[in-house]
């Protein structure tokens, strides 16, 4: 097997470098189809997933079968990070949200790698610091900011974590990640698309004007950008 490239996913470029070409060769490329489940609510997952440019969606599944998207992975984290406690700990449905590359170990070797690389089990520490207060801040955007800035928000993180302002994006996809109607998402987008923020056609997204979009968005993508930066560096 050939040892990736560490460029791309935020955790891995932190590694010291021994740490990384020990742990990168028990690694592969791989770039799972949009909608592939790579864990499933209270089961032990056979693989953890470095993105570089693919995009993990971690959803809250209700008894009547809705859902809400808990957490967005991106080339800044990993999926898996619940095999710190157990391996059954895991709460959510994992789904590739946006396809694109990732890294992927099983997760026998992965809990292996935690123990042998203080660097590893350090950088996921303080990353599970940063989810739990990405966490706390989407609660306070889905009570306190509008649909639209709520979209632009997650529009401006995922094209962050896919390393590029174009992805694939169905309706139905979003309606899901921001917990409301269809509807309501056709509309915003199409206001979107009058102000010349971003080009929507037949699931195509594209970013026309990222400055503007951040202008229009709520505080909290700028937020946790900052507080992930503040809290992944090692000493």
């Amino acid at each position: 097997m050939t040892t990736p490239n560490r460029l791309g996913n935020k955790i891995l470029e932190k590694l010291p470098e021994y740490d990384f070409h020990r742990i990168a060769a028990q690694m592969e490329k791989v770039s799972p189809d949009v909608g592939t489940v790579v864990a499933y609510p209270d089961k032990e997952p056979q693989w953890v997933h470095f993105p570089i440019s693919g995009v993990l969606s971690s959803m809250v599944v209700l008894e009547d079968g809705s859902t809400v998207e808990a957490s967005t992975i991106g080339n800044e984290g990993m999926d898996g990070l619940y095999l710190l406690a157990n391996p059954l700990a895991n709460p959510y449905r994992i789904n590739v949200q946006v396809q694109g590359d990732m890294l992927r170990m099983s997760a026998a070797v992965f809990k292996r790698a935690m123990s042998e690389s203080l660097a590893l089990s350090q950088l996921l520490l303080r990353y599970a610091l940063v989810l739990i207060q990405r966490g706390a801040q989407n609660g306070a955007c889905i009570q306190h900011h509008t649909i639209e800035e709520r979209m632009c928000r997650w529009l401006l993180e995922t094209a962050h974590r896919k390393g590029a302002d174009h992805f694939g994006l169905t309706q139905e996809f979003l309606a899901d990640m921001l917990g409301v109607r269809r509807q309501s998402v056709n509309l915003t987008a199409r206001i979107l698309q009058h102000a010349n923020l971003i080009k929507y056609h037949r699931g195509e997204l594209t970013i026309v004007d990222r400055a503007a979009l951040e202008e229009a968005s709520c505080e909290c993508f700028r937020v946790t950008s900052q507080m992930y930066e503040r809290m992944m560096r090692l000493t």
